[in-house]
């Protein structure tokens, strides 16, 4: 990820985004709109009631909450997707563009390739120079930066508002005439091996998980971390990252999001006049499927040369992130794991003081998924005993199921993230950018809402047994001596 005050990158892991189901008033959140009515009708409290909430709580009652982001939608001739959300409560605008190619669509071989364009994509074209992107969007007081992940690749701008010509300007210029050169090819090569040394190499750790996580995804596309291989990279010519660009960085495989201070007819006028002649490339190849195999364990011990304590991951292989069943398995990994009332992590950190802490670690890819914690132990404490506490727990949760409290918390936890999520335009413009190349519904933060909502005590029981058994996958991380 590029940091928005300098050419950096941090690799962030592929996480879902969570999501808003209830408020307790109605209110217009920028683009957002929030209606929120009771589910039953009552009398007007008196000086003498209860709260609203605690009445309706105490009767059972629900409130339902209606939830929508206008957003419009163009298309160009060249297969280029366009969505707008107009949000005029400030005078800026975020600007995503979103290529549908990560690392799952690399070669074997040829692994490195899209988080090398994170560099490639800012060493100029056939009107910016090298640097020339940063100077004109850190130059007007705006911001950027880029992700690339195993399904999507990431690239914004946030820009004040009478800057649309010049932030449409500059990412036409690059996807239509990047310099793809000798010298640059191998100025960013270098880049990378530098980056690599720094942010993964020389991270306790980093090596181990990655490589850990390729194991479990063996024989995919997932088979490998999105900053690839530096044999490959090394192996690699120009003409392979050429054909690489060629390939995926067309407006055809590109989403295009607009979120703030815009108006639609000035973006589509614009936005042809800018993007419109580029051509369309060729479709994307269609993917194999992605074959996960969950009846077998997989236990990996991995000595670590940098690490002063030992780390431990417990985790289950899942589903897909559109799968109908991912919605109650993180819901149910969210009592489990998440947060320190979360059952297992209050077992461990406060009861048996086995732990300093966990992080719940759910990764939703377009065709695999993972549900995991990464625990922190105390001094001493025994892997073998912190596992026996997470089968003991799990087991519980296979034959007793979860409370409609406990589901409740869940659901609102998710619920809050994402109020963070949607009160930017940033947020707004990313939630729209990955449902449109993800799942093809640029609303899909929304429809995700209503998935969690409908999600029943029954159906986390059911999950519980048939993801969450006893061929987990565990990684145990020591310091080696």
């Amino acid at each position: 990820m590029l940091g928005s005050r300098g050419h950096q990158q941090e690799y962030l892991l592929p996480m879902p985004i969570r999501h808003l189901r209830s408020l307790c008033c109605s209110a217009t959140l920028g683009g957002l709109l929030v209606a929120s009515t009771p589910a039953f009708a009552g009398p007007a409290p008196t000086s003498t009631e209860k709260p609203a909430g605690a009445a309706n709580a105490a009767k059972g009652q629900k409130r339902s909450i209606a939830l929508d982001m206008n957003v419009q939608q163009f298309s160009l001739a060249n297969g280029l997707r366009v969505y707008v959300l107009e949000d005029h409560s400030t005078p800026t605008f975020a600007m995503h563009l979103v290529y549908d190619v990560g690392s799952r669509d690399e070669e074997a071989n040829r692994t490195g390739f899209a988080h090398l364009f994170e560099h490639m994509m800012f060493k100029g074209s056939k009107n910016v120079p090298d640097g020339g992107h940063f100077k004109h969007v850190l130059g007007v007081g705006g911001e950027m930066n880029a992700s690339t992940a195993y399904d999507y690749t990431n690239y914004y701008n946030v820009l004040p508002s009478h800057y649309l010509d010049m932030g449409l300007w500059l990412e036409a210029d690059r996807m239509r005439s990047l310099e793809v050169t000798d010298k640059n090819f191998e100025n960013q090569r270098s880049a990378v091996k530098e980056e690599k040394a720094m942010r993964v190499d020389n991270v306790p750790y980093t090596n181990a998980i990655q490589e850990f996580f390729a194991k479990i995804w063996k024989g995919s596309g997932y088979g490998h971390p999105p900053i690839g291989s530096l044999a490959d990279l090394d192996a690699a010519q120009t003409k392979d990252v050429q054909a690489f660009f060629s390939k995926y960085y067309v407006p055809n495989n590109a989403v295009l999001v607009l979120v703030g201070d815009v108006t639609f007819d000035e973006v589509k006028q614009k936005v042809e006049k800018y993007m419109g002649e580029i051509p369309r490339g060729p479709d994307k190849p269609k993917l194999s499927d992605v074959v996960v195999e969950r009846n077998a364990p997989l236990e990996v011990r991995s000595e670590d040369p940098l690490a002063r304590t030992p780390v431990y991951l417990i985790g289950w292989r899942t589903v897909p992130e559109d799968h109908p069943d991912r919605f109650a398995i993180d819901l149910l990994g969210n009592v489990l794991l998440s947060g320190e009332s979360s059952r297992i992590t209050k077992i461990l950190k406060d009861q048996k003081q086995l732990a300093l802490g966990s992080q719940f670690l759910p990764l939703n890819m377009r065709s695999a998924g993972l549900v995991a914690a990464i625990v922190l132990p105390v001094e001493g404490a025994s892997f073998d005993a912190i596992k026996q506490i997470v089968k003991d727990e799990v087991a519980k949760a296979r034959k007793q199921g979860v409370t409609a409290k406990e589901l409740q918390k869940a659901v609102n936890q998710q619920l809050m993230d994402t109020v963070a999520t949607l009160a930017t335009n940033r947020g707004r413009a990313f939630a729209i950018g990955f449902g449109v190349t993800q799942n093809n519904d640029p609303k899909r933060v929304l429809t995700e809402l209503e998935r969690f909502q409908a999600v029943t005590v029954k159906d986390i029981k059911r999950v519980a047994n048939e993801y969450f058994t006893d061929n987990w996958v565990m990684l145990e991380i020591v310091p080696k001596k």
